[in-house]
């Protein structure tokens, strides 16, 4: 599901979350309550909705492309 932010706010949530997550699951503190609330599984989640926003900016410019070919 695509949430209501835009790409550009998302990406940054995902940059983030790329750069602190791995880091804080090999945190031996903070490693056991990240996999308790499910952060590497958020952060996959996140990983395919942003591949799913790429597949549709990709279609939306292929068809304004188009667009101009008729």
């Amino acid at each position: 599901m695509i949430s209501d932010m835009s790409d550009r706010t998302f990406k940054r949530r995902l940059d983030r979350r790329e750069l602190t997550t791995p880091a804080l699951l090999a945190s031996e503190h903070y490693g056991p309550i990240l996999r308790a609330q499910g952060a590497q599984a958020e952060l996959e989640q996140m990983r395919i909705e942003w591949r799913e926003r790429q597949e549709r900016a990709r279609a939306r410019k292929l068809r304004y492309e188009a667009s101009f070919a008729d």
